[in-house]
Parts: structure tokens; sequence; C-alpha cells
């Protein structure tokens, strides 16, 4: 089997997986949401989607752009001592970073609830599962670059979920009466589990104790950094408006925007689970010099990906508001139109995001941190100003048009310093012939 054929047959199967993991992880989600809403006060539910938001910054801050540059680099490892350096390092970097931001972040994620009985307990156990979930999503990257796809998506967010659902339903199903503190705490001991047992099968390719000092962080997180911004301008554009909303809104619209915002993050998941599938592999036929195969490869996932995303959004311009409603109650028809708006912002997400994975394994860093920077310069003064004066349809609107921004900017970066760039086209029947 040529090395083509062999990264077609991993780019396949890690998709597959992924896709099937998502699938379960998505459904849980969103009736964990649903779960959420129905069985917490309204403080207490627009909280637990301010800690899901934070499931989402958490690990990027605490991974600091970790993830990418170890796909980046174990490539080109020449010995599997090597590869176990690059990756212990740069999982004791995850943990030494997720440590000092971790409480930052919980701290954020649970102000709304800061004087209650139950907010330290609340705080602590969101700081300890953001720390694991750090830890984990770069587990899961050192697993896709050694190409062991079925660990790599064990260790997904997804399948925590999926694992998560039936523990928190027996418990709401055994006690009347839950509150967020034990729901959290079914989440933390989920999320350990998962961890443990990531580190136990994956002591081959990587371990936590290490040989070198601390000095020896040094350079991953200094290269992890700039990788870093693209992850906080992702965050800023939409899951952060989430935390905006809990600091301004009513706890009614704040619950509001946070369940529409949680399903609008779902949309672009056929993306974002590619994106997920093919770096690894792209990032080893870029080193090897196959420069037209990483191209084709990123255009075909683009096309597929916004033919999937136009889908999804005709279909909750239809019945969005009516299954919203149907789910959350009649309350919450309002996170209907907000949704749609949302999600819109992913078309562009989709059809153009294979330019920042483009940017990143041709060592084009800076740059796509600076495009990154420049959309954030606009994006927050103009969602702070939106959530204020305009309310949640005002937000919603702005964080769409930042999304959008980010992968223009992102696109036109790329077209400026590479010979070929991928976008999405019309050829669909060509695009799935790419991964067969």
């Amino acid at each position: 089997m040529t090395v083509t054929e062999n990264s077609t047959v991993e780019v396949r199967r890690s998709f597959s997986l992924r896709f099937v993991a998502a699938g379960m992880g998505l459904l849980c989600t969103f009736a964990m949401t649903i779960v959420a809403y129905r069985a917490l006060d309204l403080r207490q539910a627009a909280v637990f989607f301010a800690i899901l938001a934070a499931l989402s910054i958490g690990p990027m801050v605490g991974r600091l752009g970790l993830g990418p540059n170890v796909i980046r680099l174990l490539p080109t490892a020449k010995t599997s001592a090597e590869a176990r350096r690059i990756a212990s390092v740069h999982l004791r970097a995850t943990l030494v970073l997720s440590v000092i931001s971790a409480p930052f972040i919980g701290l954020i994620a649970t102000w709304a609830m800061r004087g209650e009985r139950q907010y330290w307990p609340v705080l602590i156990l969101t700081v300890v599962v953001v720390i694991v979930e750090s830890m984990r999503l770069t587990l899961s990257d050192i697993f896709a670059a050694h190409g062991r796809v079925g660990m790599a998506v064990l260790t997904t967010h997804h399948v925590r979920s999926t694992i998560v659902l039936p523990a928190v339903a027996l418990l709401l199903f055994a006690f009347d009466k839950s509150s967020l503190t034990e729901v959290l705490a079914v989440y933390t001991a989920v999320a350990v589990m998962q961890l443990a047992a990531a580190l136990i099968v994956g002591r081959a390719q990587v371990s936590l104790i290490s040989e070198g000092q601390l000095r020896t962080l040094r350079d991953p997180i200094r290269n992890g950094a700039k990788l870093f911004v693209l992850d906080l301008s992702a965050f800023v554009c939409l899951p952060a408006t989430i935390w905006l909303a809990n600091f301004v809104f009513t706890p009614h619209d704040a619950a509001t925007y946070a369940a529409a915002a949680t399903l609008a993050l779902q949309v672009t998941i056929l993306e974002s689970l590619a994106s997920l599938a093919v770096t690894p592999v792209v990032a080893r036929e870029w080193v090897a010099g196959n420069r037209e195969r990483v191209v084709s490869v990123l255009a075909a996932v683009a096309t597929l990906g916004t033919l999937v995303t136009l889908l999804i959004i005709a279909v909750l311009a239809v019945l969005g508001e009516t299954m919203v409603s149907w789910a959350y109650g009649p309350s919450m028809s309002a996170a209907g139109p907000l949704l749609l708006v949302l999600a819109a912002g992913g078309i562009a997400k989709t059809a153009l995001g294979g330019n920042i994975t483009m940017l990143v394994i041709s060592d084009n860093i800076d740059r796509a941190a600076w495009a990154a920077f420049a959309v954030l310069v606009c994006a927050v003064p103009a969602g702070i100003l939106a959530a204020v004066e305009g309310g949640p349809m005002a937000l919603a609107i702005v964080s769409a048009c930042a999304v959008t921004l980010t992968a223009v900017v992102q696109w036109l970066s790329a077209r400026r310093v590479l010979e070929g760039t991928p976008r999405p086209s019309f050829a669909v029947r060509s695009s799935l012939s790419t991964f067969r």
C-alpha cells in the first residue's frame, strides 16, 4: 500500500470513528442541556452552560496551542525515543499551564453564583475538570499524531459526554432534587477516569515523568503561545459570548442565549471532526513534500463540510424554533432565531477553515496568529457593545459576523504566502472520491 493510500485509509477511519463518536456525543450533550435546564433553577442552569463554555476555553488556555504544536512536531521525530520525549514535554507543559490558568477560568465561569452556599464546591470542581480536560485533549492529539486513531477518538470529549449523560440521569433519578455541585461531581469523576485510562494505555508514547528540567518546557510553550491566539480568537467569537451573556443579561435571557450558542457550536461539527481527522495526516504529507495532495484533501473537506452545514442551517430555518420549544419548553422559543443567526456564522468557518491548517503546517504560524489577533481587536469591543446596548439578538449577530470575519481573514492571509489554498467547490463527487 502506498503512502497516499495509507493516508487515505487513516483519514477515512479517523473521520468515520470520530463521526460516530461525535454523533453520540452531540445527542448526549443536547440531552444534557435539556436535563440541566429542567432539573436546575435558572441561575444554576445558566452557570452550567457557562461551565460548558469553560470546558472549551479552559483547555485552550491550559494547552496554549500545545496540541497543534505536538501534531506538527511528532512527524519530524527520527526515533521513537525522540517522539516520546516530544510528547512527554508537551504533556508536562499542559499540566503546568492548566494548573496556573484553570482557577481564573473557573472564577469567570462560576462568577454568577458568588455568594451562594455551593459556590466553592462548584468552583473547585470546575477547576479540576478544566485541568483534566486540558491534559486529555493533549493526549488525544498525541495519539492522533502517532496514527492511533482508536485511542485518539476514545479520548475525545464526545466519548466523555456519552458516558456522563447516563451517570447524571441516574443521579437525578436517585434524588428528587439535585444541585449543580452533584452534576459537576459526576462530570469530574468521569473525566478523571477517562484521563487515567488514557495515560495507562499510552504509556509507551508519553509519560508525565520524564527526563529534563522545567526549562525544557520553554520551547513548546513559546511556539504553542502563537497557536493559542488562534484558539482564543475562535473562543471569543462564540463560546465566550455565553460568559458575556451571564454577566449582562437576566437569568432567563442568559439561559436562552447560552442554549442557542451551545447548540450553534455543534453546527460546524463536521468541519471540526474533519480537521481533527486530517491534520495529523496532512502534516506528515507536508513534511514529505506532497503539497498538492494536502490542498486537495483540505479542499475536499471544505466542500463536503460546507454542503452539510448549509443543509443543517436550512433545517434550522424551517424547524429551529419548533425544535427548541419542544426540547426546552415554550419559554425558550426565543432561542430559535438566535440559534439560526449564530449557526449561519459557521458557513464561512466550514468553507475556509482549512486555510488555518495550511498556515500552521507550512510554518506560517506568525501570520495566522496576527490575523487572529486583528479579529480579536474588533470582536471584543463590538461584542460588549452589542450585549449592553442591543441585547441577545445583537450579540448573536456580532458573534456570527466575527466568526465569518475570522475565516475570511485567514483565507486572505494564506493566499498571500502559499501557492495553493483550499476552498470549497461544486465537485461533490470528486471530493467524496478523495476519501475512498
